[in-house]
């Protein structure tokens, strides 16, 4: 097999296996070196969850890009900043040990938003948390208005799972759901 080229190998297509391997070049702007990874260890090393800091945080597509992230309970209220969309970069965000009581918010912004140029679309589902017989809205969905929402406004969360998808440089569609008993909202400035 010596002197073939990549391309000209035969595509093990739907026959892959987690321990295949991938050739890879590592530190390409740098110091480039050829080395070996099977597709377990990549997929692993890909979709190691992150945990956030109970503060504000920046995320980065090389440091969050198609992980899960969790959110731990927040010290006050924060601002989760994504980067500008871009087409199939994704986020997805799950809390972990929160607690309502404390009375924090978690808001998730886009950096560049603003005057309806980088802007959300979708929604998510909203899980009250009140319980009485006169609360008739103990499921609903919260949308976006479609052309300028830049900010995902969580008030007091006791839970949420929200995904982010980059559809274009201007456009992250967005899914999920929240549970707390004040209902989120999506704006064009923190709510």
């Amino acid at each position: 097999m010596a002197d073939k080229k990549i391309t000209a190998l035969t595509s093990l297509g739907t026959a892959s296996a987690r321990e295949d391997l991938i050739h890879v070049v590592d530190d390409p702007s740098g110091t480039p070196i050829n080395k070996k990874v099977t597709i377990g260890e990549m997929e692993n090393a890909l979709r190691a969850p992150v945990i956030l800091d109970a503060s504000a945080e920046a995320l980065t597509e090389v440091t969050h890009g198609g992980r899960h992230m969790f959110q731990s309970d927040v010290a006050g209220d924060i601002i989760v900043t994504l980067p500008t969309p871009k087409a199939g970069l994704t986020f997805r965000v799950s809390s972990y040990n929160l607690t309502a009581a404390d009375g924090h918010d978690v808001r998730f912004q886009i950096a560049g938003g603003g005057a309806g140029a980088i802007f959300y679309q979708g929604g998510v589902i909203f899980h009250s948390t009140i319980t009485t017989n006169t609360n008739s809205q103990v499921n609903l969905g919260v949308y976006t208005d479609n052309n300028s929402n830049d900010f995902l406004n969580i008030i007091t969360p006791e839970h949420f799972d929200v995904t982010f998808v980059g559809h274009s440089a201007t456009l992250y569609l967005v899914t999920g759901h929240v549970v707390s008993a004040t209902t989120p909202s999506f704006s064009d400035a923190a709510a």
